[in-house]
């Protein structure tokens, strides 16, 4: 309550005392005016910065003082309020600064085995297949924003010798995250009010993809593909006599899985689910996706990428393995570019790896999103900031 009669004294002051003193005693009073608009609140801070610049400029001039002293206190205060006006304005013309991410790889505990994941919706998405759980995590924080229950560790189906997660594999697709495992079901969640819906599929779900239409779910256990309808939301179609399947990928108008037991990799037409092509792996194949005009499959023995065209369902390319990518066989398509390992980047014009982030521990499934890779692990998801794979 000190300020305003301070003012107000320096005002009436103003216009009694001489020009030596009058200069000092015009600049507090044009700063309290000024203060005093500040504290207006948003409002006028609101305000663009010409508007703003105007306004105290005005103030400056809304009292009287006739000698050359105040005049030239007056100039001075304009050249001070002008550029603040410049600056304001320059700064408020560039767009704000992108988060830049983080420098250094980090390790997430989720509090459960990590048995696929998946990034979109602002989140990420990683199934915990010993709790049941489908953990939605805020990026930025590394915090589970809410442990959704999406499957049941504890009622595998009786068949379920190989794969026992629940869920055991996370998908991205139709607008929803789709999780599905070992108990046999396949769960919907709306990621805009993190409900839940669950189908009975009849097998032990594997891994998942979507695509042409449809959810595809592999069964290791079962020797089964099912073809989940996205549209009436319901299987479809059961394909079985495939073999014990692991990945599975859809591009090239077809639907593409692993036939690790066969030691090949299946194509079939996903109108009428028939095989078209069978395609030799050596040993034990393991994941496949698609990208850069190719299926890219992972083997573990001899380690290797398989790169398969499909215009010619032939291996026109092996790219060995090697013990600096780390454990793990998960395979995804990238930014132009083959991501598999802990972590290599594979450059699909050379074939060769042309970057890397070496880590320790077993690779479970590849996401991306908000500038990192999100790998899964037995105990943990590792969040690596791709400008460190290099």
């Amino acid at each position: 309550m000190t300020s305003r009669p301070s003012c107000v004294a320096s005002m009436t002051a103003n216009r009694a005392v001489s020009s030596t003193s009058a200069p000092p005693l015009c600049f507090k009073f044009v700063m309290c005016r000024i203060a005093a608009s500040w504290r207006r609140g948003p409002r006028l801070r609101s305000w663009s910065a010409s508007s703003r610049g105007v306004l105290f400029t005005r103030i400056l001039f809304s009292f009287g003082a006739a000698d050359i002293g105040t005049v030239l206190m007056r100039t001075r205060i304009v050249a001070v309020i002008v550029g603040y006006v410049v600056a304001t304005a320059a700064c408020a013309a560039q767009p704000p600064l992108a988060s830049a991410g983080p420098a250094v790889a980090r390790d997430i505990d989720l509090g459960g085995s990590p048995t696929g994941l998946a990034f979109d919706f602002g989140s990420l998405w990683v199934g915990l297949g010993d709790k049941g759980t489908l953990a939605r995590v805020d990026p930025l924080s590394g915090k589970i924003e809410k442990d959704v229950l999406v499957g049941d560790a504890a009622k595998l189906l009786p068949q379920s010798r190989v794969v026992h997660g629940a869920p055991s594999a996370v998908v991205s697709g139709f607008g929803s995250i789709w999780a599905v495992g070992a108990d046999g079901m396949l769960a919907r969640v709306d990621p805009a009010t993190n409900e839940v819906t669950r189908f009975a599929l009849g097998v032990v779900g594997g891994a998942i993809a979507a695509g042409d239409g449809a959810l595809w779910i592999t069964s290791y256990d079962d020797g089964a593909l099912v073809r989940f309808d996205s549209a009436s939301q319901a299987v479809s179609r059961t394909i079985t006599g495939l073999g014990g399947l692991f990945g599975v990928a859809v591009g090239f108008g077809s639907v593409w899985v692993v036939n690790k037991t066969g030691h090949q990799v299946v194509r079939l037409d996903p109108a009428s689910g028939a095989v078209t092509a069978r395609i030799p792996a050596e040993r034990s194949p393991d994941w496949v996706t698609v990208g850069a005009g190719s299926v890219w499959v992972t083997r573990e023995s001899p380690r290797a990428v398989l790169r398969i065209d499909p215009s010619t369902n032939a291996v026109v390319a092996t790219i060995p393995g090697e013990p600096s990518w780390g454990l793990g066989t998960g395979i995804a398509f990238n930014d132009g570019a083959i991501w598999c390992g802990l972590l290599v980047r594979i450059d699909p014009a050379t074939q060769m790896v042309d970057a890397s982030f070496t880590d320790n521990g077993e690779q479970r499934g590849i996401t991306f999103g908000a500038g990192s890779a999100w790998v899964a692990d037995l105990l943990r998801v590792r969040q690596i900031p791709l400008t460190l794979v290099r």
